[in-house]
Protein backbone atom coordinates (compact mmCIF):
# COMPACT_ATOMS: atom_id res chain seq x y z
CA UNK A 1 0.00 0.00 0.00
CA UNK A 2 1.23 3.49 -0.81
CA UNK A 3 1.21 5.92 2.11
CA UNK A 4 -0.31 9.25 1.10
CA UNK A 5 0.33 12.78 2.31
CA UNK A 6 -1.15 15.98 0.90
CA UNK A 7 1.32 17.83 -1.31
CA UNK A 8 -0.47 21.19 -1.26
CA UNK A 9 0.64 22.34 2.24
CA UNK A 10 4.29 22.14 1.14
CA UNK A 11 3.61 24.29 -1.90
CA UNK A 12 1.56 26.80 0.06
CA UNK A 13 4.01 27.06 2.97
CA UNK A 14 7.04 27.31 0.67
CA UNK A 15 5.40 30.04 -1.37
CA UNK A 16 4.02 31.88 1.68
CA UNK A 17 7.36 31.80 3.51
CA UNK A 18 9.18 33.10 0.45
CA UNK A 19 6.63 35.89 0.00
CA UNK A 20 7.02 36.93 3.65
CA UNK A 21 10.79 37.10 3.18
CA UNK A 22 10.29 39.11 -0.02
CA UNK A 23 8.02 41.58 1.79
CA UNK A 24 10.52 41.96 4.63
CA UNK A 25 13.46 42.53 2.30
CA UNK A 26 11.44 44.94 0.13
CA UNK A 27 10.39 46.99 3.16
CA UNK A 28 14.03 47.10 4.34
CA UNK A 29 15.28 48.10 0.87
CA UNK A 30 12.69 50.70 -0.15
CA UNK A 31 13.01 54.45 0.16
CA UNK A 32 16.71 54.62 0.99
CA UNK A 33 16.71 52.04 3.78
CA UNK A 34 19.15 49.14 3.82
CA UNK A 35 19.09 45.51 4.88
CA UNK A 36 21.43 44.44 7.67
CA UNK A 37 23.91 42.92 5.21
CA UNK A 38 24.07 46.06 3.11
CA UNK A 39 24.50 48.19 6.23
CA UNK A 40 27.42 46.02 7.40
CA UNK A 41 29.18 46.39 4.05
CA UNK A 42 28.19 50.06 3.60
CA UNK A 43 26.11 49.41 0.47
CA UNK A 44 22.72 50.59 -0.69
CA UNK A 45 20.42 50.08 -3.65
CA UNK A 46 19.49 52.94 -5.94
CA UNK A 47 17.96 53.27 -9.36
CA UNK A 48 20.17 54.01 -12.34
CA UNK A 49 19.10 57.66 -12.23
CA UNK A 50 20.44 57.96 -8.66
CA UNK A 51 17.11 57.96 -6.82
CA UNK A 52 16.13 55.60 -4.02
CA UNK A 53 13.79 52.84 -5.23
CA UNK A 54 10.19 53.00 -4.05
CA UNK A 55 8.45 50.02 -2.45
CA UNK A 56 7.09 48.74 -5.79
CA UNK A 57 10.52 48.63 -7.40
CA UNK A 58 12.07 47.09 -4.28
CA UNK A 59 9.30 44.47 -4.17
CA UNK A 60 9.81 43.58 -7.85
CA UNK A 61 13.57 43.36 -7.28
CA UNK A 62 13.13 41.04 -4.30
CA UNK A 63 10.58 38.85 -6.13
CA UNK A 64 13.11 38.39 -8.91
CA UNK A 65 15.90 37.77 -6.40
CA UNK A 66 13.93 35.02 -4.65
CA UNK A 67 12.37 33.56 -7.81
CA UNK A 68 14.64 30.48 -7.62
CA UNK A 69 13.08 29.71 -4.23
CA UNK A 70 9.59 30.01 -5.72
CA UNK A 71 10.57 27.71 -8.58
CA UNK A 72 12.06 25.30 -6.07
CA UNK A 73 8.76 25.17 -4.14
CA UNK A 74 6.89 24.51 -7.38
CA UNK A 75 9.44 21.82 -8.34
CA UNK A 76 9.12 20.06 -4.99
CA UNK A 77 5.36 20.14 -5.39
CA UNK A 78 5.61 18.69 -8.91
CA UNK A 79 7.94 15.94 -7.69
CA UNK A 80 5.50 15.07 -4.91
CA UNK A 81 2.94 14.22 -7.58
CA UNK A 82 5.15 11.47 -8.98
CA UNK A 83 5.24 7.98 -7.46
CA UNK A 84 8.12 7.33 -5.09
CA UNK A 85 8.43 3.69 -6.04
CA UNK A 86 6.67 3.07 -9.36
CA UNK A 87 4.73 -0.16 -9.47
CA UNK A 88 4.40 -2.46 -12.43
CA UNK A 89 0.65 -2.80 -12.06
CA UNK A 90 -1.24 -0.06 -13.89
CA UNK A 91 -4.20 -0.23 -11.50
CA UNK A 92 -1.91 0.46 -8.52
CA UNK A 93 -0.43 3.46 -10.34
CA UNK A 94 -3.88 4.83 -11.11
CA UNK A 95 -4.96 4.38 -7.49
CA UNK A 96 -1.78 6.12 -6.33
CA UNK A 97 -2.37 9.09 -8.66
CA UNK A 98 -5.82 9.61 -7.19
CA UNK A 99 -4.61 9.44 -3.57
CA UNK A 100 -1.22 11.18 -3.64
CA UNK A 101 2.22 9.92 -2.67
CA UNK A 102 4.58 9.89 0.29
CA UNK A 103 7.93 11.40 -0.70
CA UNK A 104 11.11 9.55 0.06
CA UNK A 105 13.47 11.47 2.34
CA UNK A 106 16.52 9.29 1.72
CA UNK A 107 18.47 11.82 -0.36
CA UNK A 108 16.83 15.02 0.84
CA UNK A 109 19.79 16.60 2.74
CA UNK A 110 22.13 16.08 -0.21
CA UNK A 111 19.53 17.46 -2.58
CA UNK A 112 19.19 20.64 -0.50
CA UNK A 113 22.98 21.08 -0.39
CA UNK A 114 23.20 20.75 -4.17
CA UNK A 115 20.23 23.10 -4.63
CA UNK A 116 21.75 25.69 -2.29
CA UNK A 117 25.07 25.61 -4.12
CA UNK A 118 23.29 25.94 -7.49
CA UNK A 119 21.16 28.84 -6.24
CA UNK A 120 24.14 30.72 -4.79
CA UNK A 121 26.08 30.17 -8.00
CA UNK A 122 23.11 31.34 -10.04
CA UNK A 123 22.82 34.49 -7.97
CA UNK A 124 26.54 35.30 -7.87
CA UNK A 125 27.61 34.33 -11.39
CA UNK A 126 26.00 37.35 -13.11
CA UNK A 127 27.53 39.60 -10.47
CA UNK A 128 30.98 38.14 -11.01
CA UNK A 129 30.77 38.11 -14.82
CA UNK A 130 29.20 41.48 -15.54
CA UNK A 131 29.12 43.36 -12.25
CA UNK A 132 25.32 43.40 -12.05
CA UNK A 133 22.72 40.77 -11.21
CA UNK A 134 19.82 39.98 -13.53
CA UNK A 135 17.23 41.40 -11.14
CA UNK A 136 19.10 44.70 -10.90
CA UNK A 137 19.18 44.90 -14.69
CA UNK A 138 15.43 44.23 -14.98
CA UNK A 139 14.53 46.73 -12.23
CA UNK A 140 17.03 49.37 -13.44
CA UNK A 141 18.81 49.39 -10.08
CA UNK A 142 22.38 49.21 -8.94
CA UNK A 143 24.15 48.56 -5.66
CA UNK A 144 26.47 51.40 -4.68
CA UNK A 145 28.68 52.32 -1.76
CA UNK A 146 26.85 54.28 0.90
Amino acid sequence: MIKTIPAYPGLISGTANTMLIVLAFASFSANGRRTFGKAVFFLRVQSVDGENPDFGTAFKREILKFSPCLFFSAGVFAMSLLPVYPAQDFDILLAAFSKGFAPSYDGTPGFYVVWTMAAVTGWLLPLIRRGKTFYDRICACKVVSA
